[in-house]
Order: C-alpha cells, then structure tokens, then sequence
C-alpha cells in the first residue's frame, strides 16, 4: 500500500509479515468461534519511472483457522481460509515542498484473486462431513496519500485512505442452500461492494544502511454497504523495504 518514491529510479522492494489480530468471533445465531489469527505475507515491488510517474505490483496471502462449537452438542466444525490477490496499479507522486520532506501521491490499480474455504466436521449424529467455497475476485482501486519525512530520511510516517471496489464472482461449492444463507455466503456474487481503507504506514532507515528500511502498517478496512459479508477489519504488518539502486551504490544519494 505505500511506495514512497520521491524521483526518477527510486524503487522499492517489501516483503511483511501480516495478521488481523482477530481470535474469536460469533454468528447471528450466538455460536462462538474460537478463531486463529489470520497470518499472511505481502510482497511489493514498484518503480518510478520519472520524476512523477511509477508504477507498482503487489501479492497478498492470508490463512486462518476456525473452530466452532455449536452451544455443547455433538456437532463441531474445522474450517480452513486462504485468500490470496496479485495488484498491479500505476500511480503520480510529487513533493510538496522545496526540501522534499512532503510529498503527495495517488495510485489507482486492479487486483485478481481467489478465496477458498474448506470445511471439515461432524453432524448432531455423529457423522462426518466435508463442504468446500471457492470464488475467484476482481478489485479496483484508488489511493491517495500524503509522506511525511524527517531530516536525513531516518523516519517517514504515511496517511492514506484507499476506496476499493470488489466483485466477487465464479463461485463453486458444496454447500446447501440453507448452509449459504447461515453462512452469508449466499448473495456474494449478486453485486459489487465497497470498502473505505485508511491506514497509517511509518519507517525507519539509517544513514549507515542505506538501501534498507524497516516499515510498519496499521490498516482498517470498513465495509460501506448495508449488506453483510465476513470480513477482516483491521490489519498489521512489519517488514523490511529495500532500494536495490541504493544497494548497489552502497550510499545514500544526496
């Protein structure tokens, strides 16, 4: 979500360890589900092509577990996610004062991916049972942002706030008509939704490792719509940022 690149040739390369910070949650009925964090990786590349212009590519991987217990009957669940989402986006970047310790961008972008759901359990009889969701995704994007940058480049703390728009689509699954609806998975593909994602993005470098940063995002994600879908609010993630130009040089450039 954040590039940063302030001139011609600045690039970046991320990759961040991610979790929602999430460990339970409960449906409409009142069951409770003891839910592992979802984990994940991020890996990020972009470029700037001139002293305006970049563009940009993104992957996104999560997994999560969940356990249900159904109120002491004899029924239990085990359900596994995986979500993953490849972005590419191009973007306008320009400093907002002489020094260029402010600066300002936009992206827009595409992404394209999947999410899959598979169930493991056991009825009120005892009986096993296996169900499976999986649906391909399409997502549209606009992120605008504003960098704040120190002296030196030792710390940088980005604001942005991203409108993103998601359409859900191919689904193919096992589960009963009555299983979608408990599920909420039953008018996934109908239409679009839209979600509105501030986050908040700060880095710290060292002039004695030029070349090399280490970032941190905190990021909501808010569902502007009155239909509801099992989404993931909130997200962190930390990670490690490299300039491969500044690398090769060995040295911060002036």
């Amino acid at each position: 979500m954040f590039r940063c690149l302030p001139k011609k040739g600045d690039s970046k390369l991320a990759a961040y360890y991610s979790n929602n910070g999430v460990s339970s949650n409960s449906d409409d009925n009142g069951n409770e589900y003891d839910r592992n964090t979802a984990h994940g990786l991020d890996a990020q590349g972009a470029i700037a092509l001139s002293n305006n212009i970049a563009v940009s590519a993104s992957y996104y991987y999560r997994s999560e577990k969940a356990n249900q217990d159904n109120n002491g009957n004899n029924e239990s669940t085990n359900i596994k996610y995986k979500r993953n989402l490849f972005e590419f986006g191009a973007g306008y970047f320009t400093p907002l004062d002489k020094k260029q310790h402010m600066l300002f961008q936009v992206y827009a972008g595409a992404g394209f991916g999947k999410t899959t759901i598979n169930e493991n359990g056991t009825d009120f009889n005892l009986s096993a049972y296996t169900r499976y969701y999986n649906t391909s995704l399409t997502k549209f994007y606009l992120e605008p942002s504003i960098t704040f940058k120190t002296p030196k480049d030792i710390f940088a703390a980005t604001i942005a706030t991203r409108g993103s728009v998601i359409k859900f689509g191919n689904i193919k699954t096992d589960y009963t008509r009555s299983e979608r609806s408990d599920y909420n998975l039953d008018s996934l593909n109908r239409y679009a939704v839209l979600f509105f994602e501030p986050s908040f993005v700060g880095s710290l470098g060292a002039p004695s490792l030029p070349g090399m940063r280490l970032e941190f995002q905190f990021g909501l994600s808010l569902l502007y719509d009155k239909s509801f879908i099992d989404y993931r609010p909130f997200n962190f993630s930390i990670g490690l940022v490299f300039d491969v130009a500044k690398l090769v040089r060995g040295k911060k450039e002036e």
